[in-house]
């Protein structure tokens, strides 16, 4: 019980830490090597992996485990993530991704009823994730083309807000950085886990949160006496930046991956990092093409390296970070005596699952970051479905999407700051907007995953 009762003492430290503005990288570092300093001091314990041989000096051994983990998880699902990151700089590099909203939200400008409006503006903003799988930068793009459609046609600056910012609020896109990590969890390739397991109950849970959307903002507004009265023009400014067809340049990882995998063809194996690579070589030739500027297109290569960059000093860091985070939590011993617990008191897979759900969705909506906290736990779960003859999968998909959503909830995160600030209304009336058809769209997730799995 001791061990439990140190790992939560520890999770609520780091909690307030982040809370209060520290960085979650050097936190969670810092919490790692105290949970496995203490299994040393204790004799709980070894703190190395299997495989991972000592320093031969004990009390250096957690940064043995740091070591083994950046150089393993950098040069492979790191990599992916870089390769990824890199490509969707690209995307914006020319233009691309600003293509894609064109297009998607040109449709919008035939609806005349404000609420239907709404409606099908939320289904075109969670459909866009595919290409665009950042949330903030995806609102950041729809705050620039869907909202002014959606004020036109007469509805509240917070309502359409509150469906921006909600976009990624379910996630079903197999290039994001919870699918990939998910997916490695359990043993499994990134595309087969999104179409079969992530997506089914993903794309259920849009069409609720939509619903719900369609009547909690006009219940706002009529409660804040804001409801449509006029009918006006649903004009939007067209950069043509880029034209139309670049619309599906961001799309050619996901097509590339879902031709390639063992559900259409066999005998043909494409890595990730390598379909990436492909899509570039792609989409420098028509950018080549179109330009007419071979050293243009040249000096544009590097908005892909430095989107590999920023994807190492954020995202990689976090994940590498998140992964000694849950090493100590388990080497410490807290997890087995939960599992015992939990045994003993008779609580079901299930129940577990909803737990870290939980614990997923409160601890996203304290630290404003959907990845943080998922990638801090998931990697817990594979043991404990073993231990408890559950499925892995069926316990990992409600906290996935617990992180999205606690991410729109959050008056901190960095997609509810963009939107408000691109309303111009305060963070605490986006998230007022949001919270309630995503809460719903929680509790009906984790009810289909209870009934189906």
């Amino acid at each position: 019980m001791i061990q439990v009762l140190i790992a939560l003492l520890v999770i609520v430290v780091v909690a307030r830490l982040i809370l209060k503005g520290y960085r979650a990288e050097p936190v969670l570092f810092i919490a790692g090597l105290v949970l496995m300093i203490c299994t040393a001091l204790t004799g709980w314990g070894s703190v190395l992996p299997k495989g991972v041989a000592s320093t031969g000096i004990s009390f250096l051994d957690p940064f043995e485990v740091m070591r083994d983990l950046f150089s393993t998880r950098a040069a492979d699902l790191g990599l992916m993530i870089m390769a990824l990151m890199g490509f969707a700089h690209y995307m914006d590099h020319i233009g691309a991704n600003e293509a894609v909203v064109r297009v998607v939200t040109k449709p919008l400008r035939a609806l005349r009823s404000p609420y239907v409006l709404l409606f099908f503006s939320y289904l075109l903003a969670s459909l866009l994730q595919l290409a665009i799988p950042s949330a903030t930068g995806l609102a950041v793009l729809l705050m620039g083309t869907m909202f002014p459609i959606m004020l036109g046609l007469g509805l509240s600056a917070a309502s359409a807000a509150g469906v921006i910012a909600t976009s990624l609020g379910v996630a079903y896109t197999p290039t994001a950085i919870d699918a990939i990590r998910g997916s490695k969890a359990v043993n499994m390739d990134v595309v087969e886990y999104v179409v079969y397991h992530q997506g089914p109950a993903a794309l259920a849970t849009v069409l609720v949160v939509g619903v719900c959307h369609f009547f909690w903002q006009r219940h706002c507004d009529r409660k804040a006496g804001t409801l449509p009265r006029e009918i006006g023009s649903a004009e939007v400014t067209d950069s043509g930046k880029a034209p139309a067809f670049y619309a599906l340049l961001p799309m050619l990882p996901i097509l590339m991956a879902v031709g390639s995998s063992e559900m259409f063809v066999s005998g043909i194996n494409l890595n990730i990092i390598t379909i990436v690579l492909i899509s570039m070589a792609v989409c420098m030739l028509i950018e080549w093409l179109r330009v007419r500027d071979l050293k243009s297109v040249c000096e544009g290569f590097s908005h892909f390296l430095k989107g590999m960059g920023t994807a190492f000093t954020g995202v990689v860091g976090l994940l590498v970070a998140a992964g000694v985070f849950a090493h100590g939590i388990k080497v410490i011993g807290a997890i087995d005596q939960l599992i015992l617990m939990a045994e003993h008191v008779g609580l079901p897979p299930f129940a577990m699952a909803v737990v870290f759900a939980l614990v997923t969705l409160a601890a996203a909506i304290i630290m404003g970051s959907g990845n943080a906290p998922f990638l801090a736990f998931v990697e817990l779960i594979p043991q404990i479905a073993a231990s408890m003859g559950a499925n892995a999968v069926a316990m990992i998909l409600p906290m996935q999407q617990a992180s999205h959503m606690g991410r729109a909830i959050s008056p901190v995160s960095g997609v509810v700051i963009a939107v408000s600030s691109g309303a111009k209304i305060t963070p605490f009336d986006v998230v007022k907007r949001t919270a309630v058809p995503l809460i719903v769209g929680f509790v009906t997730h984790t009810l289909i995953i209870g009934i189906f799995y």
